[in-house]
């Protein structure tokens, strides 16, 4: 007996060296095909898209101002942030926009009597002849970023003077629509980064519990579109994209939305929940769309999509895609003018969805994307194996007669996700 047991001791440590080289082999390959997902992967700049659009010049003096360091990232509660308000309401001036006649003035406090954090600054475009509108249209972008963190100074270029600089480019145009039956809002918000977002003290909040008196109630709002992230780029394939989040909770706006065309600028719609909806987290809302949708007024979000830059000391004016964003300036302009008699009658939905429109938008981005090796940065091996599979699901969704399942939705939401992590150069992702 006490030989059987020497003689067991051996093959037991044999089988347990086996098992932890067998650990240590997988544990090897993992790390290898996450550093796999990272090699080759060069960040796209405003560098790699020459401007050539007339009007991406005066944009980009917009970003490079209100992205100056003197501002310091325009953080609430600076005089960095009142610099910028001061500076978007001059600009709001120089354009023809004149003030809410309620509130004497472009800026409006974030709290009554006063704030410490600042203002919100509001333009108004009275509807044709003049007389009281019978709807809104509220054209919305925030102005405020993040200032000093422990990795250097944000000073927000993407995030988001680029949407505020798209909404000034727009001016022009939207102002020249002849006839007007409805009044627009220009509302650049504040306190829309953190700690404020989703709390009273939001920009965007204040403006909702306290439109001017033009506007009235919540329900003359009859379209509000929010721009976040309009700047950036990552891959080459979707340079001259555009998504359009949140039409598939308003009846006929996503035939309103296909319906804009703007020379060079491809716009897709995208569900919200295909943003929103984190895999083990609760929904998660991302910008100043969020309140609108609480109050059940047709919304739309605006973005290009998170980059690596996102939150970064390196999103600065020169890494923006100013041609795009000079093209998204006259689609919005355009899709103002095609909104429609005010009497025109628009349900919100707030269960709504449309998984055609997701399938499509899905479909054009993974099609490059589940390329190893190709026109995607990133796009590895272990990249691609989880988005083929993605790929092989949203196939099947496009076969003709499909009934759309929960399961569906659920295989949307996951492939969307993954796409964000590409985006967003966080291999991580591709394990769930």
């Amino acid at each position: 007996m006490e030989g059987e047991a020497k003689a067991g001791t051996p093959q037991r440590t044999s089988k347990r060296r086996r098992r932890l080289w067998r650990a240590l082999v997988v544990l090897g390959l993992i790390t290898l095909l996450l550093v796999l997902d990272q090699l080759g992967v060069r960040e796209l700049s405003g560098r790699d898209f020459p401007p050539r659009d007339p009007l991406s010049s005066s944009l980009r003096a917009h970003v490079e101002q209100l992205a100056s360091p003197s501002w310091g990232g325009r953080v609430p509660g600076t005089e960095g942030n009142a610099a910028a308000a001061r500076y978007l309401a001059e600009a709001l001036e120089a354009a023809g926009v004149k003030p809410f006649p309620s509130l004497g003035g472009y800026l409006q406090p974030l709290a009554e009597p006063a704030s410490p954090l600042g203002h919100n600054v509001l333009g108004w475009i009275p509807p044709h002849p003049g007389d009281g509108p019978a709807s809104v249209v509220v054209l919305g972008a925030h102005f405020d970023h993040i200032g000093k963190t422990s990795e250097g100074l944000l000073l927000g270029a993407d995030d988001n003077a680029a949407a505020v600089a798209v909404l000034l480019g727009a001016l022009p145009s939207i102002l020249a629509v002849h006839p007007r039956p409805y009044g627009v809002a220009i509302a650049f918000f504040n306190t829309e980064e953190a700690p404020y977002f989703g709390t009273v003290r939001q920009g965007s909040r204040r403006f909702v519990a306290a439109l001017p008196n033009e506007i009235g109630e919540v329900r003359a709002i009859r379209l509000a579109v929010v721009l976040d992230l309009v700047g950036g780029v990552v891959w080459r394939r979707t340079a001259s994209t555009l998504f359009a989040c949140g039409a598939e909770k308003t009846s006929g706006l996503g035939e309103l939305v296909d319906g804009v065309r703007e020379e060079g600028l491809d716009v897709r719609r995208l569900g919200i929940h295909l943003v929103e909806n984190i895999p083990g987290y609760a929904p998660q809302p991302f910008s100043d769309y969020d309140i609108f949708r609480k109050m059940r007024v047709p919304f739309l979000f605006l973005s290009s999509g998170r980059t690596p830059r996102y939150h970064r000391p390196s999103d600065l004016p020169d890494t923006l895609h100013y041609d795009r964003m000079a093209q998204t300036s006259r689609w919005i302009a355009r899709l103002v003018a095609a909104a429609g008699p005010p009497g025109e009658a628009r349900v919100f939905e707030p269960k709504g969805e449309d998984y055609a429109a997701d399938l499509a938008t899905l479909r054009f981005t993974i099609d490059a994307a589940a390329k190893p090796w190709s026109s995607v940065p990133g796009t590895s091996p272990m990249t691609a194996i989880r988005l083929l599979g993605d790929r092989a699901r949203l196939e099947a969704m496009a076969e003709p007669g499909h009934v759309w399942t929960a399961a569906d939705a659920l295989s949307l939401e996951r492939a969307g996700f993954r796409l964000q992590c590409l985006l967003y150069r966080f291999p991580v992702c591709f394990t769930l």
